[in-house]
């Protein structure tokens, strides 16, 4: 049986990326998003579509998914990845820089979302997999906007799953705690600054979120992980 397709939103790097790797271990052919998006060396030879869209451009978006759909099939997956986090302290931080972290972690999550799901709907079948963050539900002094998105996603995640849950599609959300990635490259510091922001907790990998975000997928389809928390054992939240 031919494997179905599978999108990634922010995969160009850190858990995107991460999870590109794993589907494609498991033979799916994958539409892989990002604003910049180069080809993966370790993708070469699986079948992959590329796409430079950027979350917050519906329209982008769409047209990337519709044609790769034209090649692959009606997606069966979303992963919605794409993030980034400012942990800077509130009063430090721009009236443009907050706007534009709330229209990618929360309007990205739900413009993906809206482009795949009708058809999921239809079809009685398919998963969305938000990537959020232990910050939808632990608050902090810093990354305001950045906190506030993030239980958004939650509050979201859980509503399309009481909604669609009767037509047999997934909404599933995962909350990891802190994950090595570059990240912090959008705030112009170092990782060891951003290291030192948080107050040096310990990281987990991609690639370790990446195989429970898998691990999830793989459950049978009358099976959905609703909610998910995983952190690092030695963590100061």
């Amino acid at each position: 049986m031919k494997e179905k397709l599978v999108a990634v939103t922010g995969a160009s790097s850190g858990i995107g990326r991460a999870v590109a790797k794993a589907f494609a271990r498991e033979g799916n052919p994958l539409l892989l998003i990002a604003r910049h998006m180069p080809s993966i060396p370790d993708l070469a030879g699986a079948e992959v579509t590329y796409a430079e869209a950027d979350v917050t451009d519906y329209e982008a978006i769409e047209h990337a998914v519709r044609a790769a759909e034209t090649r692959w099939g009606e997606t069966e997956c979303l992963v919605n990845s794409a993030g980034f986090a400012d942990a800077r302290d509130f009063h430090a931080v721009s009236h443009a820089d907050f706007s534009r972290e709330i229209d990618v972690d929360l309007k990205g999550v739900l413009n993906c979302t809206k482009i795949v799901i009708d058809a999921m709907s239809r079809r009685k079948s398919g998963t969305i997999i938000n990537i959020s963050s232990i910050s939808d539900r632990k608050t902090a002094p810093a990354a305001v906007a950045y906190t506030a998105s993030k239980f958004a996603v939650r509050g979201a995640s859980e509503s399309l799953r009481e909604a669609e849950g009767k037509n047999n599609v997934r909404v599933i959300n995962i909350a990891p705690g802190y994950v090595k990635t570059n990240i912090h490259a959008s705030m112009g510091i170092s990782f060891e600054q951003y290291c030192a922001l948080l107050g040096n907790p310990d990281f987990m990998s991609a690639e370790m979120l990446a195989d429970i975000v898998l691990f999830c997928w793989k459950l049978p389809q009358s099976v959905c992980i609703r909610d998910l928390v995983v952190a690092p054992t030695r963590t100061s939240f």
